[in-house]
């Protein structure tokens, strides 16, 4: 099951929106260095938040950054959307899963975040579904 991102836009808090820019450049940056020292970096931001992000939460951090990615001169794919996402519900103290994945048939790679096992912010792909590879 999946959350996506409804077509009416929601409101977005003030902090989202001034925070996302930011945190969509450091994952831009982040994604530069091996995989190794992000899955760390990863791992480390959801260490240190107390509380898992609720689902209506994860829903307004990605629509933040995702609303962010439309006014950047380069590309912002699925990588640089869910590290973003996951750096920027850090800074309010809370934690989303940060998932890479694949599937087959056909072949593609993906990455997105999960509050509680449920997908947020992407289309619903059951009967293609990705197999998670990496959860930080």
């Amino acid at each position: 099951m999946a959350l996506d991102t409804p077509a009416v836009p929601q409101p977005i808090g003030r902090l989202d929106r001034l925070l996302a820019p930011p945190c969509l450049t450091v994952a831009t940056w982040l994604l530069r260095l091996r995989f190794r020292h992000v899955l760390a970096i990863a791992q480390w931001a959801k260490r240190r938040c107390p509380q898992q992000a609720s689902a209506a939460q994860a829903t307004g951090v990605n629509a933040a950054i995702r609303l962010a990615g439309r006014y950047r001169p380069h590309r912002v794919a699925c990588m640089e959307v869910s590290l973003a996402t996951v750096l920027l519900a850090a800074t309010q103290r809370r934690s989303v899963d940060w998932c890479i994945g694949a599937r087959l048939m056909p072949y593609a790679a993906h990455a997105w975040i999960e509050v509680d096992g449920i997908v947020v912010g992407e289309p619903d792909t059951r009967d293609r579904p990705y197999h998670v590879l990496r959860r930080a």
